[in-house]
This record gives structure tokens, C-alpha cells and sequence, in this order.
């Protein structure tokens, strides 16, 4: 999409709708400029086929080989880089084998890099399993490179050879296709409904083309003859008109998407699609709508499928209708690709009648999106959730044992950003997505002797999540910090509030982690909290939590040396069941433990438990340590 983008810019400024402006481009003075635009058309949409072919070949080896047992009887792989320089090879053969024009490589060879790539793929795939074309046996252990080059010899030649073979077939289907379209032209204007058919036919060709990645309006291109009738002519019957399918029927882009940016902004209220659907306004203002067709995506959508294809034929038989009837007529008038919808209205048919049938258009492409868009929407939440779920899964099941989802680069890493991104933020606008709740805590009497302070995180999306969600992916990020500063203030100021209603003799459990050690600010943060809500040291205890071991390093013993120094009393949370907490024990002063809840629900049920905690029970006696 970048690429697609910085081209489609280069585009739209060499083709403005505006005659002062083309008659600007065109003398002598901008012309070095205009042959900068093409250069940047050429380095971006002018590769497009060259790429597709390595890139759909390595992606395509690379997924099959993560959802299926894709090794050999030999043992042996292929490689997704092997796979992409074989389809490269194999697109270069095509390539060279006619004249060579900057259109070799560019979107009107997208199709071929397409096919290439997955052929490509699905060769090399299929031969490592020939035994005729069986790696050569290597000794495993020479060089690595050496080794799958020799071992990968074989197929890729093969892969080569039959690329080769294959050379004069696109060349052959491309003129039995003008033959055999050429014999339906003359079948349609036989029978009296060319116009009706010819358009029909070039509004499901181009959208079909445009739903699986190929530029349908560069293959129109190549059948323009055949189809349409020269541009800028004056209606007839006897061919389909390019003007009268550019101006009604592609009304916003290749789908009529002016209808489905309506259609999103009327029923999305936010996420990603709304956000998509504003910024495809302008481009689809100019009749461009990559962003739509990749970024949705409409491409591959499944989902969008049926109102893709079927929309535009609704508008183009709506459009001869009127055309057909007398009711519009259309002038023989030279007009670019990229003038917007109701201009090109008025410009094409020199009255209100034109404006009027584009209107009345995009309101029924509106219509027939709509429920689909809906769908959509709603396909696209439950993905959401159940990716949501993942998550949650993935960090509540083992968060000690997993990588930091942060870095991921699949769709849960991405989730885990956006949420992230999220919990930012609420901090940096002070947005109350995160607050505090108090648990309290008794003795064995029944009195109530504490509480303990536990985040809780409510997403504006997903509602409440468990907090250990938010915490860790604090914890990934380093945000940590700014969420034990806010939590801290937080606790501190209810305490205070408790003080000002009677309740002093109270003390107030604040959950700490582990990566917090490393700042070495906390302790005067603590100290500064204090003093700034009138709290001694001893109405807080710090529950150093095991979400994560503590790490090792001067800083992190000068800050749990200072916070002690300063009074404060440090405990452990969750003792027994995390990273080394007997070596905790004999790092810093503990003034208490709690038991971890998975020993404390076995106790009655199991003896080798209550064994366990008979042991923790006479260690905090003989160290002074309540647990």
C-alpha cells in the first residue's frame, strides 16, 4: 500500500482534471517535472508484476510450510527465499522473451507475476518430492549455503525448463482471447444489444480482475478495441462507451466505492473501517480507490464479493437505460478518468440530468452496500474479540514463560499494540480508562485491619479486561513506570481520604513490580507521594508482585535498600509459587507473604501442601515475617 500510494500520488498529479493545469504541465518549462511524475509511476506501479512473482512465491512456501508437514520424504525444504529468486528467474523468462517496455514489469503484468509466483512455488514444492528430481545427496557437513544450493539445484532447473516450455502460452491465450471476444462482439451486435452486453461484460471483467489484485481498468486497456468505441466519439449502440463507464459506473474507483465510503460512515461509528472509509474521501473524489480495495480489503474479501461485482452492473444498466430511453444524452466530450463524480456529470451531458443520475447512482450503490458493510463490521468484531481472547489467554496461561507480545508480528502482536497504544492514551490525556479498587483485609477475628489497592483497566472497545493484561503489557514496553506512578498516587490520595474519615489505623497494600526496581526515581516517587497526601511511611506496604523475577543489578539493590531505609515495608506476593522466593527473601527485608491462592485452595485436600505451608508458616516466625 505505500508503494501503491506514492504512485497513485504521481498519477493523480500528472492527471488533475483541469485544463489550466494540463495546459501548464505541458509546456516546455514543466516537462522535466512531468517526466519526474512518470519516474515515480514507473518505480512503484511500473514493478509491480516483477514483484508480486518472488513475493507471492516466498509468502506462499512460507505459509504452507507453517500450517502443513511440507518436508519431504528426503528430510529436505525449500527455502521461501529459494522460491522467490526461482520465481524471479521464471518472470524474467517471460519477460525476455518479447519486446521489453516498461509495461514488462508494471501492472499490466501483474496477472503473470501472479501466476508465476503461485506456479512457482507449487512446482518446487511438488519436485522435492519426485524422486526423479531429488535433491542431490550432499554431505551435511559442508558449508550450509553450499549444502541447500547443491541440494535445491535440481528442482529449481526443472522449475526453469518448464517456465521456459511455457513461454508462448500467454501469447497464444492472449489471441485466441481477441478471437474468441471479437466473435462475441459480432454475436452481440448480431442480435441488436451490443452496447447492453459489451458494457456488462467490461463492468464484470474489470471487477473480477480488480477482486483477486489485477488492475482491471490496464486489461480493459488491452481489449479497448474490441470493447469500447474510440473515446471521446459520440454514443452508439453498436459498442460499449469507455466515458459512459468511467463517468456512471466506476463512481469513486472500480466498484463504484463512493457508495461504500456513504454506506461505512452511515453504519461504522468507529474503528478501523470508519478511519479507512475518511481517509479514501479525497482519492475517491478523483476516482481513485487503492485504499479501500487494500486496505478494507476488498481484494480477497469474500465478504465484499457479491456487491463488488454486482453494483456496477446495476449502475451500468441503469445508466443505457437512460441513455437508451432518450432521457440522457451524452456529448462527445474529451474528459480524464480522474474527473470527479457530479462534474463529470454535468461536463459529460451538459445538464442536470447528469448530476441527477450520479446522485440517484451513488445513493443505490449506498443501498446495495449497506447490509454488506454491516457483515463486515460484524465479521471484523468477532475476529477482534476472539484475537482479544488470545491475548488474554496467551498472558493469563503462562506470562512468565512467553515473549513479549509487544514485538510479535502477527495478529496478536498487533492487537497487543493497538491496546498499548490505548493504554498510552488514557495516561497522557488522563482519560479514566484505568482506576483503583480496594480489597480488604482481615484478621483471623473478622476485622477488618487493611485493604489492598488492585488496578482495574475498562477498554472503551472491549470492556473490562483483566488487569494483569494491562500490567504486562506495561511491564513489555517499559510503561510500567508511568502506571506504578499513577497507581501509587492514586492509593496514596484515597488513603488520605480515609485518614480525613477516622479510619489512620488502616493500612494500604499497593502492588509493585518487579521491573519498577529498576527505576532508580521510585523511592523519592514513593516519598513524594507520601508527603504530598500527609501519610507516614508506615500506613503502606509494597506487595512486590512475581509476575516477573526481580532483576539482578546495583540499581535495583540501592532502590529496595532506599525504600527500606525510608520505612516503608516491602512484602511478598503470591510467595511459593514464582521466581525464586526464598532468594527474595535473602535479598531485601520482608515485612510479610502471602501465600500464592494455589497452595491455600489445595490445603484441606492435600497433605503434601499443608506441609508446604507449616514450612513457609515457621520460616516467617523464626525470620519475624507475618504471613
Amino acid at each position: 500500500m505505500p508503494l501503491t500510494f506514492f504512485g497513485l500520488a504521481a498519477v493523480l498529479l500528472q492527471n488533475l482534471p483541469w485544463d489550466a493545469y494540463q495546459h501548464a504541465m505541458a509546456a516546455p518549462g514543466a516537462r522535466a517535472w512531468h517526466e519526474r511524475l512518470h519516474l515515480i509511476v514507473l518505480a512503484t506501479h511500473g514493478v509491480m508484476g516483477l514483484a508480486l512473482a518472488p513475493l507471492i512465491a516466498s509468502q506462499l512456501v512460507h505459509r504452507l510450510r507453517s500450517i502443513s508437514a511440507s518436508i519431504s520424504a528426503n528430510g529436505m525444504e525449500v527455502p521461501p527465499v529459494m522460491a522467490a529468486l526461482s520465481a524471479l528467474v521464471n518472470f524474467m523468462l517471460f519477460v525476455f522473451a518479447e519486446p521489453v517496455s516498461s509495461e514488462s514489469f508494471g501492472r499490466n503484468a501483474m496477472l503473470r507475476g501472479i501466476v508465476v509466483g503461485i506456479a512457482s512455488a507449487e512446482l518446487l514444492r511438488l519436485m522435492m518430492r519426485v524422486r526423479w528430481f531429488a535433491p542431490a545427496r550432499v554431505p551435511y557437513d559442508v558449508e550450509s549455503n553450499f549444502y541447500f544450493g547443491m541440494r535445491l539445484t535440481r528442482p529449481v532447473v526443472a522449475s526453469g525448463l518448464i517456465a521456459l516450455a511455457a513461454v508462448g502460452l500467454p501469447d497464444r491465450l492472449f489471441n485466441l482471447s481477441h478471437v474468441a471476444l471479437a466473435g462475441f462482439v459480432a454475436w452481440a451486435q448480431a442480435h441488436g444489444a451490443a452496447a447492453w452486453m459489451l458494457s456488462l461484460a467490461a463492468a464484470a471483467l474489470n471487477q473480477i480482475l480488480w477482486f483477486v489484485g489485477v488492475n482491471g481498468g490496464n486489461m480493459l486497456d488491452v481489449y479497448a478495441t474490441d470493447l469500447f468505441a474510440q473515446m471521446n466519439s459520440a454514443y452508439t449502440s453498436a459498442l460499449a462507451s469507455r466515458t459512459l463507464f468511467n463517468t456512471f459506473v466506476l463512481l469513486g474507483g472500480s466498484g463504484a466505492t463512493c457508495g461504500l465510503i456513504v454506506a461505512i460512515l452511515l453504519v461504522v461509528k468507529q474503528g478501523p473501517q470508519r478511519r479507512i472509509a475518511k481517509m479514501s474521501i479525497l482519492p475517491a473524489v478523483f476516482n481513485i480507490n487503492e485504499s479501500l480495495t487494500y486496505g478494507l480489503p476488498i481484494v480477497l474479501n469474500s465478504t465484499y464479493l457479491i456487491p463488488f461485482i454486482c453494483v456496477p452492473l446495476a449502475l451500468c444498466l441503469l445508466t443505457l437505460a437512460a441513455v437508451e430511453s432518450g432521457w440522457l444524452t451524452l456529448h462527445p466530450v474529451a474528459m480524464m478518468w480522474t474527473t470527479p463524480p457530479l462534474l463529470s456529470g454535468w461536463m459529460l451531458t451538459n445538464s442536470w440530468r447528469g448530476v441527477l443520475l450520479q446522485l440517484v447512482e451513488i445513493c443505490l450503490s449506498t443501498a446495495l452496500y449497506l447490509p454488506f458493510v454491516r457483515k463486515a463490521e460484524s465479521n471484523r468484531r468477532t475476529r477482534e474479540a476472539k484475537t482479544a481472547q488470545v491475548i488474554m489467554q496467551t498472558i493469563l496461561c503462562n506470562p512468565s514463560a512467553r515473549a513479549p507480545l509487544v514485538r510479535r508480528h502477527d495478529e496478536v502482536g498487533h492487537i497487543a499494540r493497538g491496546l498499548l497504544s490505548d493504554l498510552r492514551d488514557g495516561l497522557n490525556h488522563g482519560r479514566q480508562t484505568l482506576s483503583l479498587v480496594y480489597q480488604p483485609m482481615h484478621d483471623r477475628a473478622g476485622s477488618v485491619v487493611g485493604a489492598e489497592a488492585l488496578l482495574r483497566w475498562h477498554h472503551a472497545r472491549y470492556g473490562a479486561l483483566s488487569p494483569l493484561v494491562a500490567v504486562t503489557l506495561a511491564e513489555d514496553s517499559k510503561e510500567i513506570h508511568r502506571v506504578g506512578a499513577w497507581i501509587i498516587n492514586e492509593a496514596c490520595a484515597c488513603k488520605a481520604r480515609w485518614n480525613a474519615a477516622g479510619h489512620r489505623q488502616l493500612t494500604l497494600a499497593i502492588n509493585l513490580s518487579p521491573v519498577q526496581l529498576t527505576d532508580p526515581g521510585l523511592p523519592a516517587r514513593v516519598n513524594a507521594a507520601l508527603r504530598t497526601h500527609g501519610l507516614e511511611p508506615a500506613e503502606i506496604e509494597l506487595e512486590i508482585t512475581e509476575s516477573a523475577e526481580i532483576p539482578d543489578g546495583e540499581v535495583v539493590e540501592e532502590t529496595l535498600r532506599q525504600l527500606a531505609a525510608a520505612g516503608i515495608r516491602l512484602s511478598m506476593d503470591d510467595f511459593g509459587m514464582g521466581h525464586s522466593s526464598l532468594l527474595y527473601m535473602q535479598r531485601f527485608p520482608v515485612s510479610s507473604i502471602k501465600l500464592d491462592g494455589s497452595l491455600t485452595r489445595a490445603v484441606l485436600a492435600n497433605s503434601t501442601t499443608a506441609d508446604v505451608i507449616r514450612t513457609i508458616t515457621a520460616l516467617g516466625r523464626s525470620r519475624n515475617v507475618k504471613v
